[in-house]
């Protein structure tokens, strides 16, 4: 079921003419209160913002568990609390071309991304304003390796949540953050608390455990280029790929490092599949209030 809030019942033609030719059942409510989600148990909830949000409303929508994909329908763009800006999909009207708004209507209903972040706390909002949210797969560069690690020098972080398996040996480098229950460190240097990277097995089964057991919610693996040295292509894809799994089952974090260089067009391709880009120009901290 999808709410669509109207409180004055102005904007219920324009909500009519965009949703009518989806053929997705709606309802339009005039209240928007904590007994009127009871009851309806909507998978997502459409706002039509034309002005400052009202503070009962507002309340609601910055609950820390949220059941429902928020989507606020602007006519231009407004100042909004931060936790309901990357928490929802906004999409832009253009009263002018109503087959564009519905093109971005359609694509906001039907987002993975933004639906799966259940969960609205400073943590969440401060990852969602840096383009990551969680049960997607995200791949990047090496050279976002850098933005990454600067990423975690936030309050907002929880680093006992935290796992990275890197061939740099961070807990050395920054062990302001890393130490052995969040840092694997992959290299064929042999002593204690390293992990070569022959062990394919024993190095995606570690990071696979630590999220299945929920130990791990925020997981950055930059190991790939390295294991492929050692395996078959194939081999360390398979491993990736439960990687994946369980960061969708348990709803992780998941950023893992590629570089296009390392393998053809093709493997590429494969391995980056149903993953999404994350490209960060620079880390944003959240705002400050008071």
């Amino acid at each position: 079921m999808i709410l669509v809030y109207d409180k004055e019942g102005k904007h219920g033609v324009i909500c009519n003419t965009l949703m009518a030719p989806t053929g997705v059942e709606y309802k339009l409510v005039r209240d928007f209160t904590e007994s009127v989600l009871e009851n309806e148990k909507p998978t997502s909830v459409m706002i039509y913002v034309d002005g400052k949000i009202e503070k009962p409303v507002e309340d609601l929508l910055l609950r820390e568990k949220r059941d429902y994909l928020l989507i606020l329908l602007l006519e231009k763009e407004i100042e909004l609390d931060e936790k309901i800006r990357y928490s929802s999909e906004i999409v832009l009207l253009d009263l002018q071309d109503l087959n564009e708004s519905r093109k971005r209507l359609r694509k906001a209903l039907t987002s993975h991304i933004v639906r799966k972040l259940r969960t609205i706390n400073d943590f969440t909002i401060y990852l969602a304003k840096n383009g990551i949210y969680p049960g997607t797969i995200f791949f990047t560069k090496p050279e976002n390796t850098e933005p990454f690690m600067s990423l975690l020098l936030s309050v907002n972080i929880d680093r006992k949540k935290l796992l990275v398996a890197s061939r740099f040996n961070f807990a050395m480098e920054l062990p302001e953050i890393f130490n052995d229950d969040n840092f694997v460190w992959v290299t064929d240097s042999i002593g204690a608390q390293r992990n070569r990277p022959v062990n394919l097995s024993f190095i995606s089964d570690t990071i696979v455990k630590r999220m299945l057991e929920g130990r791990s919610n925020v997981v950055f693996v930059d190991v790939f280029d390295l294991l492929i040295v050692y395996h078959e292509f194939f081999e360390v894809a398979r491993a990736f790929e439960q990687i994946k799994s369980a960061a969708i089952e348990k709803n992780c974090y998941l950023i893992l490092v590629f570089s296009d260089n390392a393998m053809d067009s093709i493997q590429f391709g494969q391995i980056t599949r149903f993953c999404q880009e994350w490209h960060p120009h620079s880390i944003e901290d959240l705002s400050t209030k008071g």
